[in-house]
């Protein structure tokens, strides 16, 4: 058997994921976690969250959900066009922030990071295949990094 995957998840850091596994591990998979932990509903929200609409505009190449007009204008006029900088200061997100309202209190920050890294890793592949698939005749570059001991992410095209 040869198994090919364009990501792998740390199921670890998924809460009961092991502890219900251990109690079922001949048929204990992702499709069962997910089916007991979301519903429908969930599953079509998520799916714009890793293939998020793109506006081009000016040259530029922004997140559907961060694009405003105004914070465009006002990046635009800063960096005098500068297509890179604008897409980079546009599209920048701290990753905690897609799901902030709900962390568990009993976790601890050390784990909660690391949570925080494992989203970025599938979201920054994600959006790469996007951008291949969208723009195959522009070079996108997704960027994940720390910044203020936060994880952000972002994407810019790189001339």
């Amino acid at each position: 058997m040869d198994k090919k995957s364009l990501i792998d998840i740390n199921t670890d850091l998924l809460s009961e994921y092991n502890e219900i596994k251990v109690l079922n591990p001949d048929t204990w998979e992702i499709g069962e976690y997910l089916n007991l932990k979301y519903d429908m509903n969930a599953a079509i929200a998520f799916s714009k969250l890793y293939f998020p609409d793109f506006i081009e505009k000016d040259g530029c190449i922004i997140l559907g959900h961060r694009y405003n007009e105004q914070v465009f204008k006002q990046w635009q006029d800063y960096f005098n066009g500068d297509v890179k900088a604008i897409e980079s200061m546009c599209n920048s997100y701290e990753v905690m922030d897609y799901f902030q309202n709900n962390r568990p209190v009993t976790e601890s920050l050390d784990f909660y990071n690391q949570v925080i890294d494992e989203l970025a890793k599938t979201l920054k592949k994600s959006w790469e295949i996007n951008c291949q698939i969208l723009f195959p005749d522009k070079k996108i570059v997704v960027e994940v990094y720390d910044e203020y001991d936060a994880t952000r992410i972002t994407l810019y095209q790189d001339k």
